[in-house]
């Protein structure tokens, strides 16, 4: 690239002070982070001769946005050198000094399990006088005990800590060795387990397995994180507390041996070291951008946002960097990084430029062609292949244009003395065919990868077993090797990109032909894919993708997978986009593959916009990313619930996506997939506050008559799915447990009645089914007889096998209402008829019938007698719903049951626009705290008695070019909240989804207050509020994580004593957790004594608001107890200033579960005031 030239010769923009020293922007093997991983990083040097602290200052890739990462508390030495990983990982907390605060040897608190140890054994303050002490490590028989108990099922350990520095502690780590399991908790919250289950696990519970010890027979005591510390750590004392379990009482030996060790992002001078026992990973900073191997501008900048250094990388080789030659002026590029060292002399004069091939890739009709290779470089060697490898300056020389008449892959690159060579270019070329209007994979790679006998990926190799699938085969084997991929549209729009690949799947892999996993990976030259390999799709990058061989199908459709997901694609289902393409691996045919999303964390953050760090991902029952820890709970919860309790389906709602869960199983079911639910099975959840548990649809191959399931269409695969004693493939007891048990709760069982008959009178009917196989069966029917010439076996009698998924699509529908109706002991359906009808015109709306809201009316389904189905009638822009004509006094939404020949109709008339003064903005976050970000947003209120079409009204700030304007058919509704978001994904995942949801807008609230504006389409102002950051308005909300909540909506909100700091982070989308009666107003202004008010409502069956004065700043302590005295929520542990509060109680215990029925007691505790109130909570 001619760009080295500028750099090599220029001079770099600073001259002395903080540098950008070395970056390398393709990093394999050049330095590795505490991960074991090998990002992108960024050498930053100090030249002076003074010690600079690089607090706040910038570092980004983006020159529009010069802070896009911070630097933290950070100081580098005049001399020194500071490596940041540019791995996208954000992290900022370097720990300068590790220190174990409770070691091997210290003394404990303990409790041998023959009864159950007092309930609040495991909390700060638990008074441990009557145990026993004794020193670690607990237990008997190994010889590794410094107490030695009797023989156990499980004891119970405590030991206080006192913490004074705890905003300088970044990290905490549990160090344990154990025999067989246990649970640690850190001021009565869980931190960490390992081999056993419950809820705690009960005082005589057994482990799941037997472990052994490590430490007496030299191995390593295993590492437990506590995270995040925020939510864990005290100030002063805590309490650390560990019971460990046997497998059962006969077990013949017990250990428990734990280390706990705190990592501060400063050094102590009285601190006492790390226990020899346990090793400690490094920390390093990270940023929250990666840098692109074809070349971008790194920009060091400031605090006062002058930059302060500048580096534009080029294109780089692998584990080659370009940085300051010896530190100086002059920038160079070096075959040798030398991260946290001097950079030596300059290595290489430059890279040489990309070639030139004079033809593209393609298919050709010509008998022959002639292809040259240029370079505009002088004294360049141009060397070539045509077998798919590599090019070195042992292959082929170029010396003039290359005769083609065969099928070739042609690669070269230039190679000059004292150079870097260029980048390998590739071309394939096709002479023996067409694409036949398909769009085309070409994969290019040395022979040797794919076909050599003891390391290539594609063959048996010499431990492969002779059965099918070949277990030890090289093709089993995670190996992954270096390939080129080049895609060709069918309207010529061409892509290509170094890339890895891997042999994909199950079974099939021991099929001739394979799928490939392909790769994009930094150390081949992009961490990404940036073409939309699937245009119906918006997304533009890929990580990853899969080639796949249709899996069971292969001998059958090559299509079934993809007919079957692609059923769901209007459906709430995580399923992959489907394209079948031709592939060609070193200019040879290999056949039809389906193209397919590869199921990740990366399918799931570009389909949900969630962090792919920042998730649960589970396959059949071992956690992919994340951990299961949470779905254990799910699980153990439901054991211990009974499921046919209305509060147990309201807590399981907040914790798996019920609607997603039904249809997963409903699809699964219908279509027959006997390769589930103990196999195929994936399901994920964000870590987000209300983050819930989803279910991907993948792998159907095994569905809809495959071959060896008989016809399939007749199968009870319902019955299938909740078999609670089947084999241990394909549905084992665990596999159907979560749906069994479901089903017991009488909302969920008829959600999912009411689900699949949606499903069974929409998509499944058998004209849509049929005519969505004749489209795809249609577009791969001229590649099939090609196909089957280069794979014998598979697609045999295509036709026949395309006639069976027919047969199953015209039959399956009225097999499966048979099926429902036995299982659940229903009569048969009835045919409903639901119709529209307007004084003004045909319809004027619409009709919500479960999940779908049909298009034309009057339509009809089949749906169960007495399974009530829920309706909502849905008025059209300009419209009012007025009634329904066969329930006049019936609400908008009901839920009815039909009786045979029944109809319903809807009827709308037309509305005028409501009072738009009753609109007010109802609460503000302008300045949301660091740890729950969830960037700016406001709620508006309808307080009027009618619905409001805000359609193209608008909300601005001070600055009337800074405005989002609501879209078409937006109507808030009486008493209905509505929230603008200015980031959603951020909001939703801290957030639920309210049920008006809009955003995102490009502007932000001024955290140090200003104007907001609501504007009707007319552009007059409706409402506005003009909010400060100090008294008299309420401080709290400026980044503490309280917003700006109204107290009551008939309040002016232009005065700051309207307004109040929220509990919590806020109440977006319901009722603010500070409304009050008019009469109860709170004040700011500074009272002279403690109060607690009466709580309101009282009664209460959701939620109860608790106010509280304080005539100054002080520590209070709000507790919940029930009639026996006993602790049972933790509402307040925080300093409150002056004036008046309220929170608000959920009915919920510590652990966020529901409570029954019955009288409580809160208690407000001071230093010097408490006083407590009754309460009562009626479901």
């Amino acid at each position: 690239m001619r760009f080295i030239f500028t750099f090599i010769f220029g001079i770099a923009l600073c001259n002395a002070g903080i540098q950008i020293n070395e970056i390398v922007s393709s990093n394999q093997n050049t330095f590795f982070d505490e991960d074991g991983d090998s990002p992108d990083w960024i050498e930053l040097y100090n030249s002076s001769s003074n010690d600079i602290s690089i607090l706040d200052w910038g570092l980004t890739d983006d020159s529009s946005d010069l802070f896009k990462w911070r630097f933290p508390n950070t100081i580098i030495n005049s001399g020194d050198y500071l490596v940041i990983m540019a791995s996208d990982k954000n992290r900022t907390e370097i720990i300068s000094q590790w220190e174990t605060i409770i070691d091997w040897g210290d003394q404990w608190h303990y409790f041998i399990g023959n009864q159950a140890p007092p309930s609040q054994w495991n909390q700060v303050g638990f008074n441990t006088s009557s145990w026993d002490t004794g020193a670690s490590g607990f237990g008997y028989g190994d010889n590794d005990d410094n107490t030695v108990i009797n023989q156990t099922i499980s004891i119970f350990i405590v030991k206080t800590f006192f913490l004074s520095d705890v905003d300088h502690v970044k990290k905490i780590a549990l160090h344990i060795d154990y025999d067989d399991g246990f649970v640690a908790y850190l001021n009565g919250q869980e931190f960490a387990r390992s081999n056993i289950i419950g809820y705690p696990p009960n005082y005589n519970q057994g482990t799941e397995t037997w472990r052994e010890a490590q430490m007496f027979t030299g191995g390593d005591p295993e590492l437990y994180w506590v995270d995040p510390l925020d939510v864990w750590v005290n100030e002063g004392v805590n309490t650390l507390a560990i019971q460990v379990h046997n497998f059962n009482n006969s077990s013949s030996d017990m250990s428990c041996i734990p280390f706990l060790t705190i990592g501060r992002d400063i050094a102590i001078n009285e601190a006492q070291g790390v226990a020899e026992e346990i090793s400690l990973p490094g920390s390093m900073l990270h940023t929250n951008f990666k840098i692109s191997s074809s070349g971008e501008t790194i920009v060091l900048t400031k605090d006062d946002q002058d930059v302060a250094d500048s580096l534009y990388t080029g294109l780089l080789a692998t584990d080659v960097s370009i940085g300051r030659v010896e530190q100086g002026d002059n920038i160079g590029i070096f075959l040798n990084p030398t991260p946290n060292e001097a950079n030596g002399p300059e290595s290489v004069m430059g890279v040489l430029n990309e070639l030139t091939i004079s033809q593209e890739t393609g298919f050709y009709n010509e008998e022959f062609i002639y292809v040259s290779v240029y370079t505009n470089e002088n004294d360049v060697n141009i060397y070539y292949t045509l077998d798919g490898s590599e090019p070195t300056n042992q292959s082929n020389l170029y010396s003039g244009p290359i005769f083609m008449q065969e099928n070739k892959v042609l690669r070269a690159r230039g190679i000059k003395s004292g150079w870097l060579s260029s980048p390998i270019i590739t071309r394939t070329f096709i002479f023996d065919s067409d694409n036949q209007g398909f769009p085309t994979i070409f994969l290019s790679t040395a022979p040797e990868n794919f076909f050599d006998y003891y390391t290539g990926i594609y063959v048996l190799g010499p431990n492969a077993s002779a059965d099918y699938p070949h277990f030890g085969a090289n093709f089993w084997e995670d190996w992954e090797k270096p390939i080129y991929l080049e895609v060709l549209e069918e309207d010529g729009v061409y892509f290509s990109s170094p890339a890895g690949v891997k042999i994909f799947g199950g079974w099939s892999r021991g099929q001739d032909q394979k799928s490939f996993s392909i790769f994009a990976r930094g150390e081949y030259g992009s961490p990404q894919f940036n073409y939309p390999l699937f245009r119906n799709l918006d997304i533009d990058t890929y990580q990853s993708f899969v080639l796949r061989n249709s899996g069971n199908d292969w001998n059958f459709t090559m299509l079934r997978d993809g007919f079957a997901t692609g059923i769901f694609e209007d459906i709430d289902l995580d399923i992959q986009a489907y394209k079948p393409v031709l592939v060609y691996l070193n200019g040879e045919f290999w056949g039809l593959y389906n193209l397919r999303e590869k199921v990740n964390e990366h399918f799931i953050a570009s389909h949900h916009e969630v962090d792919p760090n920042e998730i649960d991902l589970i396959e059949v029952q071992q956690a992919n990313e994340g951990t299961i820890d949470n779905y254990n709970q799910l699980i153990n919860y439901i054991e211990n619930s009974d499921m046919t309790s209305p509060e147990v389906y309201d807590s399981l709602s907040k914790w798996i996506d019920i609607d997603n869960h039904i249809d997963y199983n409903v699809a699964q079911i219908f279509i027959d997939n006997r390769d589930w639910p103990g196999n195929n099975i994936k399901y994920w959840r964000p870590h987000a506050q209300q983050g819930l548990w989803r279910w991907i649809l993948y792998d159907t191959d095994f569905g809809f008559g495959i071959n060896w399931n008989g016809l399939g269409y007749n199968f009870n695969t319902l019955a299938f799915a909740t078999e609670g004693n089947g084999p241990n493939w394909p549905n084992p007891p665990w596999s159907t447990f979560l749906f069994r048990k479901m089903l017991e709760n009488p909302i969920y069982k008829n959600r999912f009645i009411n689900i699949f008959s949606d499903r069974l009178n929409t998509i499944f009917k058998s004209n849509n089914l049929t005519n969505r196989l004749d489209s795809l069966s249609t577009k791969i029917a001229s590649i099939i007889p090609m196909h089957q010439e280069r794979w014998y076996f598979s697609a045999q009698n295509w036709e026949d096998n395309i006639q069976i998924i027919e047969n199953f699509s015209i039959n399956r529908s009225y097999y499966m209402r048979i099926f429902i109706a036995n299982y659940f002991n229903l009569p048969n359906t009835l045919y409903t008829i639901f119709n529209v009808s307007s004084q003004a015109g045909p319809h004027g709306g619409s009709i919500q019938i479960n999940t779908i809201i049909p298009d034309n009316y009057p339509w009809g389904g089949y749906y169960y007698s007495n399974v009530p189905i829920e309706v909502t009638a849905i008025p059209d822009t300009g419209y009012i719903f007025s009634g329904w004509t066969q329930f006049p006094d019936s609400s908008q939404s009901m839920k009815i049951n039909i009786t045979n020949g029944f109809t319903l109709t809807a009827t709308f008339e037309p509305y005028s626009l409501g009072d738009s003064s009753s609109l007010v903005i109802n609460e503000i976050n302008y300045n949301s705290a660091d740890n729950y970000d969830t960037k700016d947003w406001i709620e508006l209120y309808n307080n009027g008695a009618d619905s409001i079409d805000i359609t193209g009204w608008y909300v601005s700030d001070e600055n009337i070019d800074n405005r989002y304007t609501f879209p078409e058919n937006s109507v808030l509704h009486a008493g209905q909240y509505l929230v603008l978001s200015q980031d959603t994904v951020a909001f939703l995942n801290n957030f639920g989804e309210p049920s008006s949801f809009f955003g995102p807008f490009d502007f932000g609230f001024s955290a140090g207050g200003e104007s907001i504006f609501l504007y009707d389409v007319s552009g007059i102002v409706v409402d506005k509020v003009e909010y400060d950051d100090s008294f008299p308005w309420p401080s709290e909300a400026d980044g503490s994580g309280s917003t700006l909540e109204l107290i009551h909506p008939d309040l002016n909100n232009e005065l700051p004593e309207s307004w109040a700091a929220s509990d919590g982070f806020g109440s977006p989308g319901e009722q603010n957790s500070v409304f009050d009666l008019l009469g109860n107003q709170i004040t700011n202004e500074q009272p002279n004594a403690f109060n607690l008010f009466s709580a309101y409502p009282n009664p209460f069956n959701s939620s109860v608001s608790i106010k509280f004065r304080m005539p100054n700043k002080e520590l209070v302590d709000i507790i919940i107890f029930n009639i026996l005295g006993e602790m049972v929520r933790v509402l307040v542990e925080k300093e409150y200033k002056f004036g008046d509060n309220i929170i608000k109680w959920d009915g919920k215990d510590n652990q966020g579960r529901d409570l029954s029925t019955g009288v409580y007691f809160c208690k407000l505790k001071s230093k010097n005031y408490q006083k407590s109130m009754k309460l009562l909570l009626v479901k």
